[in-house]
């Protein structure tokens, strides 16, 4: 058994992330009965109407185009899905960019150790400052600031990492068709199915991968002792 490891306080998010991409509401007793990934498929495939046979434009091309635009508008640098994207410059910075060329939602950039660092001061010194200034320790607070400003900077200076699975060129165009998956159809591509799109949304709020997840992965760990206890 293998699980997404999400927060059980927090498998919300994925759960309005899916509502979002499918527009519609999950009702209590369906959200109640979501243990693993393939419950949610199964709740999904409630309410999407039967996928038909599917025309228009390949999704994931259309999606290397845009990006390939964004990389190389000059048609320069002979890129290919093969392509390292450590060759294009920082995570943080490629990923906006990206972002800002082609509209389409990326996968979230992971923090490195600057990064890590930088949020562990920010909370530090935010809980202290907050206590010294109840109980009028000025000087601590103030301390307690600069350490949380100092926390910021290193936020802002985090290069970041390319999410885990996303190499090459190729590697952010499949996970980016996935995430886009209705956008592109409303561009005249072909939809590349519910499954696909769920374990792409899944993995952003996981700990899996989308090729590692499956309908009986478990969204979190209590849900699978409780499926275990059962």
């Amino acid at each position: 058994m293998n699980t997404l490891d999400l927060d059980p306080d927090l498998a919300i998010d994925l759960v309005e992330d899916v509502e979002r991409e499918f527009d519609f509401t999950f009702t209590r007793e369906e959200a109640e009965r979501c243990w693993t990934v393939g419950d949610i498929y199964a709740v999904i495939v409630n309410h999407e109407p039967a996928e038909e046979v599917q025309i228009g434009k390949c999704g994931s091309a259309m999606t290397f185009y845009k990006i390939r635009g964004a990389l190389d508008p000059d048609r320069t640098k002979g890129l290919t899905p093969g392509t390292a994207l450590v060759t294009h410059g920082k995570p943080n910075k490629l990923f906006k960019m990206l972002k800002q060329e082609t509209g389409f939602r990326l996968p979230d950039t992971k923090l490195t150790s600057l990064g890590m660092a930088g949020g562990y001061l920010l909370s530090v010194g935010f809980l202290i400052g907050i206590v010294a200034l109840l109980n009028g320790y000025w000087e601590a607070s103030g301390i307690a600031f600069v350490v949380g400003v100092l926390g910021v900077a290193l936020g802002w200076t985090d290069p970041g990492r390319l999410p885990i699975g996303v190499a090459t060129v190729g590697d952010l165009v499949r996970r980016t068709a996935a995430l886009n998956a209705r956008l592109l159809q409303i561009e005249g591509g072909r939809s590349c199915g519910v499954w696909s799109i769920l374990t792409a949304l899944a993995a952003e709020h996981g700990s899996l991968q989308p090729d590692q997840i499956t309908k009986a992965t478990f969204l979190h760990r209590k849900s699978m002792k409780l499926a275990s206890a059962a």
